[in-house]
């Protein structure tokens, strides 16, 4: 019998191949049951996701990804279209030619608690930043991760940007500007799971939404 979810690695993230015409209760218990016999390969990787195959509505990606967390250790930091993923793999890579030089303090790990890490360097999170923790840097900082703390960007008073795969800050500051972030779009609907971009505009902090490519990162 074919399979009705199938399971594909890529460097940093997996695909999930569903059959299009698959019943969805089918759907979610196929993934349950993949993700709970994978649990000691994929350990607590941070990964994207990339949906293919059968057209899954916002609350059925939102659904499969519930299961996921639930039958897994696996930390979704975002989902990203099948024509990005080399998007994806490409800033990454870049990270770790950026961690071998000085462009910027790369940190890996979560930062919980009261911690607060601060550098005069871009800052790249390998991880969270979890509530009551906070970043500052004298330029620009990347979470690949969720920033659910504060975070102070452009602290020499040039024009920097605070970015991340999960945008739900306590509080954003870019130079002497402060940020208050909306987690909810139109309509009262939460965010979908997308990389955000704060950026100073009119000496207004902005957020919108992002593609994370390696132009983003060569910019730093």
């Amino acid at each position: 019998m074919k399979d009705i979810v199938r399971l594909k690695s890529y460097p940093n993230g997996i695909r999930i191949v569903i059959a299009e015409d698959a019943l969805f209760g089918d759907v979610l218990a196929e993934v349950s049951e993949k993700f709970k016999d994978s649990e000691r390969f994929f350990g607590k990787a941070k990964l994207a996701v990339t949906f293919e195959g059968r057209k899954n509505t916002q609350e059925e990606e939102d659904a499969i990804l519930d299961t996921i967390r639930q039958e897994s250790s696996v930390n979704i930091v975002c989902v990203v279209e099948k024509e990005k993923e080399e998007s994806f793999e490409r800033p990454l890579a870049r990270l770790e030619e950026m961690a071998q030089g000085d462009f910027a303090q790369f940190y890996r790990g979560s930062l919980s608690g009261k911690k607060i890490l601060e550098t005069e360097q871009s800052l790249i999170v390998l991880g969270d930043v979890q509530k009551g923790s906070c970043v500052v840097s004298k330029k620009d900082i990347i979470v690949l991760g969720t920033l659910s703390g504060s975070a102070y960007a452009g602290v020499d008073g040039n024009t920097h940007f605070i970015a991340a795969l999960h945008m739900e800050p306590e509080s954003v500051r870019i130079g002497e500007h402060r940020g208050k972030y909306k987690s909810k779009g139109l309509f009262g609907k939460s965010k979908k799971d997308k990389p955000q971009i704060a950026y100073l505009k009119e000496n207004e902090i902005c957020f919108e939404d992002l593609d994370l490519t390696e132009e983003l990162l060569q910019n730093l």
